[in-house]
């Protein structure tokens, strides 16, 4: 069906022509309207068009009718021209082209017949030409083979030349025939057969074996009669052939007739008894007083013989080329081979080392530059020779090095460790002798103590060769600050009212008379108040001697007298505690960073303060009477980390000798260093090398110098990267730590005694510093490792300690406590006799104070604590006191736990007040005993422990009230 026309669009246009319209009427009529009258009616109408078409052409040429008649007579007389000129263009066509009488045809084979006849002639006289030219090759390659037939091997090489001059010039139509395939076949055979016999008449001339160079000026050439000369067959031979000889002559007289010799002892025999031959021998010498300079004439001797029966019979290309490599490579050899290996290793032998190297700087300008014409600017031994003293000691500085080297990464053993004395010299950081000068200025220190002036010390050589157990007398220091202080910033006005104590916070068995005289009318001590310095009260014959139970820090007996003083001081039987200012250390912060403040004023301002640790070692402190001096107002406290005021007064402390464990390797490597300075010293003194011209160079044992310092880099940076798997268990970092701290002191000895070496001195104390830093860090880290690990102890197993009142969350909390305890006691087995008992105490003070600190900041920060809670609670702090036997040297004697465990007061209060009642609780804050909370503390308790009542209310309103502004 048709697609219907849309009315909108435009229509199309009613064609004009007859055909367009009857097209049109089909196209617009239906099934329906078609019928034979409609179809009959289009026929019609066709016909009447073609009719009336017809009378219009035929109107149209009778219109112009002689027109019409005109054209056609021309278009018949054009018809008639064509059929004839079609036929006499056939006529034309069998003319030329006809096969048997054709013009092209027979001019065709005319052209063949000629072309024939001109390529048969082309074709002999090429034939001509080839055979000519094919005649002349074969007359000369026979005239080759005859002279190769008959051994005339130079004559056959000219010949050859002549035969391959024809073959390359050869016609370009012989080249690739079979004959002159052939014939060039046959000569590459025969040149390359001269080539053969020449190679093997210069290998029979010139033979060289390791221990032997014959050189035969006559040869005869194999399966002939005929001899050849040694320079006809240098001559002969081709340029690559005689490259690869000379090379591998070359490789052979370098490796066995210079490098050799240059390394064995060798007697050089030259014969020359027959007329053509020549002969070099090396006889093996005994190396028994050997002199050097022999194997350099020894060489001197090869080189003359090929200079005078081989290298004139080269050709002077050849000949120059290998003397110029031949040059640079024995110039090479004797360094490498010679003069290097044979720098000694040690002072004595550089004397005879040096007449050896002027023989060698000789050698290069008699034997290398002129004899063999080399180029005589290069000068590499003179060169290196003006540079010996540098070579020495940076090859000596390697092997220094090296030894060092191994030292540091030898496995250590249990046997390997020796114990040393902290007798305050420059081993520690405690001085032996501390003069304080009390001034009114404030002194700035850095908080390691770098910038410390160095101490100049007298030492005498011990036994073992490094003077570690003499006696050392130190300068006075800036500071009072010994290196191991453990005291809080005091406010001015506590200051007033502390009394002076000593630089280990320990009381003294040893003072002077007149010292106890000013001490008499020191007011009492606060510390009262807390029922600690009971036991000072009993007379002295009721105190216990102490015994030196389980201590392995006993030291050996020693006199009285204070080295390097004539003061022989009193020892009254009881010991009196007195204070002193005391450094603060990084250690000491890390262990009261959990202190508060009470009251509005800090700790160290407590009218409490902490029992004092027992005598280490007899202790002196000289105090000079001064008239302006208050006797009962101690001195303000300063410290590198916080520096202050200093009291006009002057007090010298003889710190305690400590007993310390370090590796015995240390006191090796300080020996190593000790050596290198003594031979730099001596190299420098001994003045073998005369002055040099070059002003840049460094002067004489510079390097050696620094050989020193580098031991000591060395085993700082090798040491803790070998042995970092051994380093993670304490008592090693320990031992680590006690080493770099006694390398510290014996480099400040080995400081004392340089004198006009500043840069020397630097890099020392450069050294030095590093060294007490490493020991310092390694010592503070592995405290704060194992405090990490108790803290994880407690915070994994406890969780705050919540819920305690559930029994199973009860003995999980038991197990955690427990198992910080067995902890910290491993750590106290493991460290005690490693450390100083000082640094010990110190250490172990640290890991107690983590424990303490986060079980007080759990439970003080527990919202409600039940009355069952509370009871579980205390008996979980209980179990750590056991802890305070740990702080004890004598069981009969108290311990001195509080010295170094700052919370231990507020810890004890805790489990008191943990099962306490308002009204006791009221009390001690009334009593000033609880003055290491802080008041928010005691309130956010006491709102845990107790209900809501208005006596609870008031008690709060009453602790805040007292708080001071």
């Amino acid at each position: 069906m048709a697609f219907p026309v849309p009315d909108h669009l435009p229509k199309r246009a009613i064609p004009v022509d007859v055909s367009s319209k009857i097209l049109h009427k089909v196209d617009a009529t239906t099934k329906d309207t078609l019928s034979s009258s409609l179809a009959a009616s289009w026929i019609a109408e066709l016909d009447e068009s073609i009719q009336a078409t017809k009378q219009r052409v035929h109107d149209r040429i009778q219109t112009d009718f002689p027109t019409f008649h005109s054209q056609l007579e021309i278009s018949k007389s054009v018809q008639s021209r064509l059929q004839s000129l079609t036929s006499r263009v056939n006529e034309l066509d069998a003319t030329i082209s006809d096969p048997q009488t054709g013009l092209v045809p027979t001019l065709l084979s005319t052209l063949k017949k000629h072309s024939a006849l001109l390529q048969e002639a082309s074709d002999t006289t090429a034939t001509y030409q080839g055979l000519a030219y094919l005649l002349r090759c074969r007359d000369s390659y026979t005239s080759l083979i005859a002279l190769v037939q008959e051994g005339n091997l130079p004559d056959a090489v000219i010949a050859g030349r002549d035969v391959e001059e024809l073959l390359e010039g050869m016609p370009q139509f012989l080249q690739q025939t079979n004959v002159a395939l052939d014939l060039r076949n046959k000569f590459n055979s025969a040149k390359a057969w001269v080539q053969d016999q020449l190679s093997d008449a210069f290998s029979r001339s010139v033979i060289v074996s390791p221990t032997e160079i014959k050189i035969y000026h006559t040869v005869q050439v194999r399966q002939s009669q005929t001899m050849l000369q040694l320079p006809a067959i240098l001559h002969s031979l081709s340029p690559a052939s005689t490259s690869n000889h000379l090379s591998t002559l070359r490789r052979d007289i370098l490796a066995h007739f210079v490098d050799h010799v240059l390394k064995q002892p060798y007697a050089v025999l030259i014969e020359t008894s027959l007329i053509h031959d020549a002969r070099l021998s090396l006889i093996p010498a005994p190396p028994n007083n050997e002199d050097l300079c022999s194997r350099l004439n020894n060489v001197s001797t090869v080189l003359g013989f090929l200079y005078s029966q081989l290298i004139p019979h080269l050709p002077s290309d050849d000949a120059a080329q290998l003397t110029r490599s031949l040059s640079k490579a024995i110039t090479s050899s004797v360094l490498n081979n010679f003069l290097m290996p044979t720098l000694p290793s040690s002072f004595g032998l550089l004397p005879s080392y040096l007449t050896v190297l002027k023989r060698a700087v000789v050698f290069e300008e008699k034997d290398i530059s002129r004899l063999l014409e080399s180029d005589k600017n290069e000068g590499s031994i003179k060169a290196w020779s003006d540079g010996v003293s540098g070579h020495y000691e940076r090859r000596r500085r390697i092997e220094i090095l090296e030894l060092a080297r191994k030292e540091i990464l030898e496995p250590e053993t249990s046997n390997d460790i020796f114990e040393a004395f902290s007798e305050g010299g420059p081993e520690t950081s405690l001085p032996s002798a501390v003069p304080v000068q009390m001034d009114n200025e404030d002194i700035q220190d850095d908080a390691w103590g770098f910038d410390e002036p160095a101490t100049a010390s007298t030492m005498n050589s011990s036994t073992d060769g490094l003077g570690l157990d003499e006696p050392v007398t130190s300068a006075a220091r800036d500071d009072t600050a010994d290196g191991w202080g453990f005291d809080d910033e005091l406010e001015p006005e506590s200051e007033q009212e502390l009394a002076p104590e000593p630089e280990a916070k320990t009381p003294t068995d040893s003072v002077p008379a007149d010292y106890i005289g000013q001490q008499a009318d020191v007011e009492p001590d606060p510390a009262d108040a807390w029922g600690w310095n009971e036991e000072d009260d009993l007379p002295a014959e009721d105190i216990p001697e102490a015994s030196a139970w389980d201590d392995p820090w006993a030291d050996p007996p020693e006199s009285d007298t204070i080295p390097g003083s004539d003061f022989e001081p009193t020892l009254p039987s009881p010991p009196i505690n007195f204070t002193s200012p005391r450094a603060a250390t990084r250690l000491e912060k890390l262990a009261s960073k959990h202190k508060k403040h009470v009251n509005g004023n800090s700790l160290s301002n407590s009218p409490a303060p902490s029992p004092l640790p027992p005598p280490l070692q007899p202790q002196v402190t000289f105090v000079p009477s001064s008239p302006d001096r208050p006797e009962h107002n101690p001195p303000p406290k300063s410290s590198r980390l916080n520096p202050g005021k200093r009291p006009a007064a002057v007090i010298t402390t003889v710190a305690p000798k400590e007993i310390y464990r370090a590796p015995k390797r240390i006191k090796r490597i300080i020996k190593m260093v000790e050596i290198v300075i003594d031979e730099s010293k001596l190299f420098f003194a001994s003045n073998l090398f005369g002055s040099t011209s070059d002003e840049q160079a460094p002067a004489p044992g510079t390097i050696l110098l620094q050989a020193a310092a580098s031991i000591l880099d060395l085993y700082q940076a090798l040491y803790p990267i070998k042995f970092l798997e051994e380093l993670k268990s304490p008592e090693k970092a320990m031992l680590f730590s006690n080493s770099c701290i006694y390398m510290s002191g014996a480099v400040q000895r080995i400081e004392d005694t340089i004198y006009g070496q500043p840069v020397l001195k630097e890099k020392l104390t450069e050294c030095r510093h590093r060294l007490q830093v490493l020991g310092d860090s390694w010592f503070e880290d592995t405290v704060e490792d194992q405090c990490n690990v108790i803290d994880i102890i407690l915070t994994d197993g406890a969780q705050g300690f919540t819920y305690t009142g559930d029994q199973d969350r009860y003995d999980e909390c038991e197990m955690a406590v427990n198992e910080a305890l067995k902890t910290i006691k491993r750590l106290a087995q493991r460290l005690k006799g490693v450390l100083t008992k000082t640094k010990y105490y110190t250490a172990l003070g640290i890991v107690a104070e983590a424990a303490l600190s986060r079980i007080l900041r759990d439970i003080l920060a527990l919202p409600d604590i039940p009355e069952i809670e509370s009871h579980r609670l205390s008996e979980l702090c209980r179990i750590l006191n056991s802890m305070e036997g740990l702080f004890s040297d004598n069981p009969n004697q108290p311990s001195f736990v509080v010295g170094y465990v700052p919370s231990w007061l507020k810890f004890s209060y805790l489990s008191e007040l943990l099962e306490a009642s308002l009204a006791d609780i009221t009390y001690l804050f009334e009593q000033g005993a609880l003055v290491d909370f802080q008041v928010d503390e005691i309130v956010n308790l006491l709102r845990a422990l107790f209900a809501d009542t208005p006596l609870r209310t008031n008690t709060i309103s009453n602790v805040l009230g007292q708080q001071s502004p």
